[in-house]
């Protein structure tokens, strides 16, 4: 289990490491490299701290981290991914950023943690992040405006949060959209997790 937590935290340090060598610091604007930070720091600390299956408190943030990059995988294979040309698709980065740390920290989520760990309102409560999130995406977009690379839509990181193309009430609704998705997925990681897992002794 460790192992496989390391190989999944180097995935996603090569990944954000390419991501910001090649295109800069504003690559910090992009809801998948703050995910995967997220990620890559969560792991290193239950690497360092050892045995979490005990610690319920971990196990249900692990929960929250876990639908912070499963929104990164899901949002990107079937919003953006279509929309993305092939140089940018087929390549390393990518993958590690969007696919491999994303998926690799689902399973171990999935497999590796303890059974019935979660709350019934814990689904809620983890939409909070991606919401900040896009409600900081658009203050930047229309007041700070710092350069997004690679976006077309800059300032705007993403192009279902452009309120100067859509208009507010779209971009509400794709907000709102995306939230109520979240909290459908994060409710089948809860009933995912009242069958699948460790059993705690």
């Amino acid at each position: 289990m460790k192992i496989y937590r390391i190989l999944i935290a180097l995935c996603g340090i090569v990944g954000i490491s390419m991501q910001i060598y090649q295109d800069g610091f504003g690559m910090l604007l992009y809801y998948t490299v703050i995910s995967n930070l997220i990620v890559v720091s969560f792991l290193l600390y239950i690497i360092k701290c050892g045995d979490i299956q005990q610690n319920n408190k971990i196990l249900r943030f692990k929960g929250a981290v876990t639908m912070i990059i499963a929104i990164t995988f899901i949002v990107y294979h079937f919003l953006l991914a279509p929309k993305a040309k092939p140089i940018d698709y087929w390549n390393v980065r990518n993958f590690l950023v969007h696919y491999i740390a994303p998926i690799g920290f689902i399973l171990d989520t999935i497999i590796f943690d303890p059974k019935k760990q979660y709350r019934l309102t814990d689904p809620l409560f983890w939409t909070t992040v991606p919401v900040l999130y896009c409600i900081l995406a658009i203050v930047n977009g229309l007041v700070i405006k710092l350069n997004v690379p690679n976006s077309p839509d800059s300032p705007f990181p993403y192009f279902f949060i452009n309120i100067n193309k859509f208009g507010i009430e779209k971009v509400i609704l794709n907000i709102v959209s995306i939230a109520i998705g979240y909290i459908i997925v994060g409710y089948v990681l809860y009933v995912l997790k009242r069958f699948i897992g460790k059993v705690n002794k």
